[in-house]
């Protein structure tokens, strides 16, 4: 069923107004995978400092041991 504006259609079941436009689709999802990638590089990025501030440390006690 069409609503007013022809780039929606409204769900039979539902009753709710959705997008019909392919190309939003595809956009849409395209900046979904980006946004999952970039926090992916974001996360790895966090472990990664956790893991130099690990070794920072350890390297810090060592020496301490030393002296």
């Amino acid at each position: 069923m069409k609503v007013e504006q022809t780039k929606y259609i409204r769900d039979k079941n539902s009753k709710a107004v959705l997008q019909s436009d392919r190309i939003a689709l595809d956009n849409y999802r395209m900046a979904k995978k980006q946004k999952e990638s970039e926090i992916n590089v974001i996360n790895t990025l966090v472990n990664d400092v956790e893991e130099l501030k690990k070794t920072i440390r350890q390297l810090q006690n060592d020496n301490k041991k030393r002296i």
